[in-house]
């Protein structure tokens, strides 16, 4: 089995686990009688120890190897999963989510060391593989954690037991870390030696190499519309259209279905002839024309090829943003720059949870993807400014070392 296929394994694994667990933890602190302070709080710890850490857990990983960074960061995954599913006590369930995400570096290593075992032009097709294992632990996912609470156990272990489960998964993927996961640098390579040590100056210096600030500029901007239709889409298709929770269910699972063919399949074909800035070009644009979709939509045609048209356009910008900045950033600065990466698109989803939630309530049900499109038309323009047309031609030529781009 190649480190690669292992990688999008160990991202599937870690996915699952990851969407039985989301979709529970508001009902499961409800139970317990938490306040919605309290619930907020529990949601919020994951995505902000994970900002802070994102940076320093990539920069360790240049420097002391990948594997020991992605068994550390699955070992704390695991353990806060237990502790939730045994704990009461909600400053021990806090810190258990604090730790998830003060070690949640599973991604941005797994990206790193797609960059490491991969050649240059074949990387945006590699990172589609694991926006295909997102989209197939997006569909899979829910749809487990409903089979587990249909189970026939005790009352009092029904919220629990999902969060066993991805317990459970959480220690698969590190086994699958440690019995079938190489190294993928060098013990005393090239790229371990250059790997500056983690400080607040390196952090800084990460996003002012050449050709990486604009990309991560990119990254954020598409994360930062996607997230008004994660944070609101349920919401959304029961006030607009009148759907149920388990019509929002099957709602998210075409998106991450359509997703996943795009970046598992698609993407392989459509890199080599239009190469990667082309292609994250097209894919804003398609997400700008979903989100007006959304927005207008009245009717369920409407919403599935609105729908059809975002899913597709993630499922082309994100592997090609991501296979970019790749191919832009030194050997001994990847961990770091995909750590940053992690951390502007954590930022991103957390600005507009709230955001995209507060239009919804206050404004209009489509008021979240009226502002989702403004944003993806920003990140379009960007992407034309940065990339195109002329730079879009020099981008599309495999193999080109972007380091020597100017930012």
């Amino acid at each position: 089995m190649s480190p690669l296929v292992v990688v999008v394994l160990i991202v599937l694994v870690d996915l699952l686990g990851f969407t039985i667990v989301m979709p529970l933890l508001g009902p499961f602190a409800k139970e317990y009688g938490f306040s919605p302070l309290r619930i907020g709080l529990l949601m919020a710890a994951f995505p902000v120890c994970q900002l802070v850490s994102g940076p320093i857990l990539g920069r360790l990983s240049d420097r002391y190897g990948r594997r020991p960074v992605l068994i550390f960061s699955q070992a704390g995954t695991a353990i806060s999963f237990l502790i939730l599913g045994l704990s009461r006590d909600f400053s021990v369930m806090l810190l258990a989510r604090m730790l998830d995400g003060a070690s949640g570096g599973n991604i941005l290593v797994a990206q790193a060391y797609v960059a490491d075992v991969t050649a240059p032009e074949h990387r945006a097709r590699s990172y589609g593989l694991i926006g295909m294992a997102f989209g197939v632990g997006f569909v899979l996912g829910p749809l487990l954690g409903g089979l587990i609470l249909s189970l026939p156990v005790p009352a009092g272990w029904q919220l629990r037991l999902p969060f066993l489960v991805a317990a459970g998964f959480s220690v698969v993927a590190g086994l699958l870390v440690l019995t079938r996961l190489p190294e993928s640098l060098p013990a005393a390579g090239r790229a371990r030696s250059e790997a500056r040590v983690v400080s607040l100056r390196g952090l800084g210096d990460t996003v002012r190499l050449p050709g990486v600030g604009r990309l991560v500029g990119l990254g954020f901007l598409n994360v930062l519309a996607f997230a008004a239709l994660e944070g609101t889409f349920a919401l959304y298709l029961r006030e607009r259209l009148g759907w149920t929770a388990r019509g929002a269910m099957f709602g998210f699972a075409f998106l991450g279905l359509v997703s996943a063919i795009v970046q598992g399949g698609l993407i392989r074909r459509l890199v080599p002839s239009y190469g990667e800035a082309r292609l994250i070009v097209v894919g804003l644009a398609s997400c700008v024309a979903g989100f007006v979709g959304l927005g207008l939509a009245a009717n369920t045609p409407g919403l599935i090829a609105s729908v059809l048209a975002v899913g597709v356009g993630q499922g082309l910008a994100s592997p090609s943003i991501a296979g970019l900045l790749s191919r832009a950033t030194p050997e001994s600065e990847q961990g770091a720059v995909f750590g940053t990466l992690a951390s502007a698109q954590t930022l991103a989803r957390m600005i507009n949870y709230v955001a995209a939630n507060l239009l919804l309530g206050r404004v209009a049900a489509t008021a979240p993807f009226w502002e989702a499109a403004a944003i993806a038309a920003a990140a379009l323009a960007l992407a034309g400014l940065a990339l195109g047309p002329g730079p879009v031609a020099r981008h599309a030529r495999p193999g080109l070392d972007l380091a020597r781009a100017p930012d």
